[in-house]
């Protein structure tokens, strides 16, 4: 089990990496996850600003949630890349040789983690860095050992609601051959209104606070806001409640898939090539 896996993680690089130069990808992959950031940022910026209300502590907010929105959005869709992809080139019925497919997805959205968390963290100084030089605007955010290592543990805890999540996508994607790539974009939209990314989650009505409280995401961005903006008393409850929400999710997405990859293999649907 662990071979496969870490042979999966190792095949997940390559194709995140697209089979050239590491660095070089991540560099380039940080130029649109920056200018996203910095497209909230100026949205907030110009729109305070015009009220007279632009207030640094709102900018710091954005940059953090943004960053880590970016960072959730661009691996969440790895489990069903890797069954869709496999699906059109014949790939993904050999997988079923052996006795189960989920050390082969894992192992691509661990890939698909460790690229983008490189990703994240670039985007993150780098927004921070143009804010101020565009800007003129200093942010109150802590770079600290401490704050790092609990901003990277958040991280990581994520990694378990998202494989979950993932899980759920690659059950949908056995059972598709066409659209399957659209449901990302919808997951994503959907992230971004409830998970706290851009604005609080009081801002929205009721009953859909619920919904974001019911987001581990939700949890991971509050401790990562409280690990580097503060203030830190806040971490412990939040990334405590990401840990216990991403684990539910991940058992029901392990659930999902066993119950959807059984049914797979009984009808054939693994067979099924896009057209």
């Amino acid at each position: 089990m662990i071979r496969k896996l870490a042979a999966s993680i190792m095949l997940g690089l390559e194709r995140e990496f697209g089979w050239t130069f590491p660095p070089l990808v991540i560099l380039l992959s940080m130029i649109p996850a920056t200018a996203g950031v910095l497209t909230a940022v100026m949205v907030y910026w110009v729109g305070a600003s015009a009220a007279d209300r632009a207030d640094p502590r709102w900018v710091a907010f954005l940059i953090v949630g943004a960053s880590l929105y970016t960072h959730f959005a661009s691996y969440i869709w790895a489990p069903l890349s890797a069954v869709s992809e496999g699906k059109a080139s014949y790939t993904y019925p050999l997988v079923f040789i052996s006795h189960s497919s989920l050390s082969y997805i894992a192992g691509r959205v661990v890939a698909s983690f460790i690229e983008s968390s490189f990703t994240a963290v670039l985007a993150l100084g780098a927004a921070t860095l143009a804010v101020k030089a565009l800007l003129g605007v200093t942010l109150e955010l802590s770079f600290t050992p401490l704050s790092i290592a609990l901003f990277s543990i958040g991280m990581i805890v994520g990694l378990l609601a998202a494989l979950g999540l993932g899980l759920m996508l690659a059950a949908y994607a056995i059972f598709v051959t066409r659209l399957e790539w659209g449901l990302p974009v919808y997951i994503s939209g959907i992230l971004m209104i409830f998970s706290e990314a851009i604005f609080p989650s009081s801002a929205l009505p009721a009953p859909l606070p619920i919904i974001a409280e019911s987001l581990p995401f939700t949890h991971i961005i509050r401790a990562a806001r409280a690990a580097l903006i503060g203030p830190l008393s806040l971490y412990p409850a939040e990334i405590l409640a990401a840990a216990l929400l991403g684990f539910a999710w991940f058992l029901t997405g392990l659930a999902v898939y066993t119950y959807s990859e059984g049914i797979g293999r009984r009808r054939g649907y693994i067979d099924y090539r896009v057209v």
